[in-house]
């Protein structure tokens, strides 16, 4: 598949089934064999379903939720694309909804295979996510 083609399934992971939360576009990019790697997370199976239910946890969290691409790299059936999340927390899901507003930045890499998702190793960060939820303070207060 050409590299432009590749991005353009990643940036639908990112555009249409995060931003905009169309759960029917993880049908479309997801091979029901992907499999996911998260840090020290047991690897995720169960595609599109499992990536489903995160969509709708995160966006029923942060229902004003907005990811924004900030670039994407490509070389052969890989796409790296570093991202921006921003959203308010105001709804159940991680923890009682504080009303905090976040902004974290991550990066995925997505290994595409005839136009489907087969692999990810997801990069957030959460040290940041954490923090400006509350769940966790730097040492000085600084959180």
């Amino acid at each position: 598949m050409p590299i432009d083609a590749n991005k353009a399934v990643a940036r639908r992971h990112f555009e249409e089934l995060w931003l905009k939360g169309d759960l029917a576009v993880a049908d479309e990019i997801y091979s029901p064999g992907a499999v996911g790697h998260c840090r020290d997370l047991p690897d995720q199976t169960g595609y599109p379903e499992s990536e489903k239910a995160e969509v709708q946890r995160s966006n029923a969290a942060f229902p004003d939720t907005n990811v924004t691409i900030d670039f994407q790299l490509a070389e052969g059936d890989l796409v790296v694309t570093r991202w921006t999340f921003e959203g308010t927390h105001t709804g159940p899901g991680y923890g009682e909804p504080t009303g905090r507003r976040v902004r974290a930045t991550g990066a995925h890499v997505h290994r595409i295979v005839d136009e489907k998702i087969v692999e990810i190793w997801a990069h957030p960060d959460n040290l940041t996510f954490m923090t400006q939820l509350g769940m966790i303070e730097l040492p000085g207060g600084s959180g």
